[in-house]
């Protein structure tokens, strides 16, 4: 018996090594961005396997890949798989590793409810039972993802990323320590330490070459080319965005290329390069629609995934009905044998009436899911075109600007800088998940940011200081105008040859009353009865009584009631 439970032991062991050792190869292959190589491999051992754990691995893993290659729809079906076998075996940890990579899943492709209903999932389980420290990392990792995308909380995102980093060095898993440090590098990014964050990305993208990290390489070089457009080093970030992007394109990294083909188009702009602009604008269309094609099936994800795991519980719950039946009929006597059946009887005939009827408002209730899907996924797309129209609309302005006379040139930009405030918030509106809202502060920073060029020209020096609050779309968008309507009138009329020139803007909120004060400092003298036209018109629409004083300087400001806004 002694030797029996030795043997054993060095069994268990062995195939655990076993499992181990084969989906160690598998990530490595992933990671190398050999997906057809590793699309092979994982399901040549899942044919042979008899092992459940390695069973899930690799259905996990085949997920994995699906997802890489942008087969959405695949890799979905495979995640049910996992989950369905996971069930089964009733193992917790495993259970926990699915929240875990399937909130990842989402956070992908910007689902983020559902995301943090997988990783709440997971926390329950961490709660109550023990997970290896290799799977703790991965949750700690997605969790700093999740705060520094959705959540905007550097601080979260810093202390997740900074206990996942921690468990991997202790591990010395490549991928862990990889995607933990680009999330700290992304908490650099927001607090504009960009000289940090730049020696971060650095690092990692070297960190990926020696470990031929392929997928993590592309992922550097989008973070870091985004950080250096934002240090204004335009130069460097063009070469290193068409590095990136030669290095995509040899890999068949088509997502990477896509968002380096917009940071490329984004640098020529900033250079004022309007043709090779519009030029890389029309790659990225192409890409795109590209991508959109390969994405059109995401509506029904949802929909499929809840459905599949009710249709597996109710044929669960069938058999189990079943066999209780059975057991009830054997252990019971005749007549009570008949009062069952014809009990089961009528209970079936009811049943049946009740099925049939929900059967029909199920399929009505179906196609009006996968309706409303559609039409989400139509508008995302449709916001998605006019968003690069917008673009497109500024390329073109600014192409003008270069050509035009100093008379028409404040006009030009005058125009110009209308567009981007409009542009600015449908780009906020895209990236929202609640398209009816709008976080003003964020917004009104990205529409100072379109006139800093105009700000610099004049010598004008800005104060803003914006609360953090969500207000409806239909008014960010006229604070925009109104925003940049009267930063035009001060840049045009405030000053004269001063040296001293500054623009204040305060918007305050305190007990759902919202308080905007712009001001100038302008030497011009004006009449205290001044009253802008447009100015006015977009008062008028934001239903708002405005005042205007001029006597030391340009003040304006106004009141709103935001309760039921």
């Amino acid at each position: 018996m002694k030797y029996l439970i030795i043997m054993l032991f060095f069994v268990c062991n062995a195939s655990h090594s076993q499992t181990e050792d084969i989906i160690d190869f598998g990530q490595n292959l992933i990671s190398e961005n050999k997906l057809d190589e590793a699309l092979f491999y994982y399901n040549k051992n899942l044919e042979t396997t008899s092992i459940k754990v390695e069973e899930i691995h690799l259905l996990l893993g085949l997920a994995e890949i699906y997802k890489l290659k942008l087969n959405y729809d695949t890799a979905n079906t495979y995640y049910l798989k996992a989950f369905e076998a996971i069930k089964i075996s009733k193992n917790k940890e495993l259970e926990f590793l699915y929240h875990v990579k399937i909130a990842e899943f989402y956070r992908k492709r910007t689902l983020f409810a559902e995301s943090i209903k997988h990783l709440e999932a997971a926390k329950l389980i961490l709660e109550t039972h023990k997970i290896a420290p290799i799977y703790l990392a991965k949750y700690y990792s997605r969790k700093a993802a999740l705060f520094s995308e959705y959540f905007i909380q550097p601080d979260s995102t810093l202390l997740y990323a900074q206990k996942s980093l921690k468990i991997s060095k202790e591990l010395n898993d490549k991928n862990g320590i990889f995607y933990s440090m680009l999330e700290i590098s992304g908490v650099y990014e927001k607090e504009k330490d960009f000289k940090k964050a730049i020696h971060n990305l650095e690092e990692l993208i070297d960190f990926a070459e020696r470990h031929q990290l392929i997928q993590n390489k592309i992922d550097a070089y989008i973070n870091y080319t985004r950080v250096l457009i934002k240090d204004k080093q335009y130069t460097k970030a063009l070469e290193e965005s068409l590095n990136g992007l030669d290095f995509a394109q040899k890999n068949e990294l088509f997502y990477g290329e896509i968002l380096l083909t917009d940071n490329i188009r984004n640098i020529y702009e900033k250079l004022g390069n309007t043709i090779k602009a519009y030029q890389y604008l029309k790659v990225r269309l192409k890409l795109t629609d590209k991508y959109y094609k390969l994405e059109h099936n995401k509506f029904l994800f949802e929909l499929e995934e809840k459905y599949k795991l009710s249709e597996k519980e109710n044929q669960i719950r069938i058999n189990a009905l079943e066999i209780e039946n059975k057991n009830k009929a054997l252990a019971s006597n005749t007549v009570m044998f008949y009062a069952i059946v014809s009990l089961l009887i009528v209970v079936i005939i009811v049943t049946l009436l009740i099925a049939y009827v929900l059967k029909g408002a199920k399929e009505s209730n179906k196609q009006l899911k996968i309706l409303s899907k559609e039409n989400e996924f139509l508008l995302s797309e449709a916001n998605h075109r006019i968003n690069n129209n917008l673009q497109l609309v500024v390329i073109l302005i600014s192409d003008q600007l270069k050509k035009a006379s100093t008379e028409n040139s404040f006009q030009l930009k005058n125009i110009l800088t209308k567009v981007e405030a409009i542009s600015t918030l449908h780009k906020h509106l895209y990236k929202n998940n609640d398209k009816e809202k709008i976080e003003i502060s964020n917004y009104l920073n990205d529409v100072k940011q379109s006139f800093l060029d105009v700000f610099n020209e004049n010598n004008i020096s800005t104060n803003f200081k914006i609360d953090t609050v969500e207000i409806p779309s239909d008014y960010a968008m006229y604070f925009g105008l109104l925003l940049t309507e009267l930063s035009i009138n001060s840049i045009k009329h405030a000053f004269n040859n001063q040296d001293n020139k500054t623009i204040n803007v305060e918007l305050r909120v305190k007990e759902n009353q919202l308080s905007f004060l712009y001001s100038d400092n302008g030497t011009v003298i004006m009449t205290q009865d001044i009253k802008p036209k447009l100015i006015d018109k977009i008062c008028r629409q934001l239903k708002i009584e405005y005042t205007i004083n001029t006597e030391n300087g340009f003040t304006f400001s106004f009141q709103k009631d935001i309760s039921n806004a």
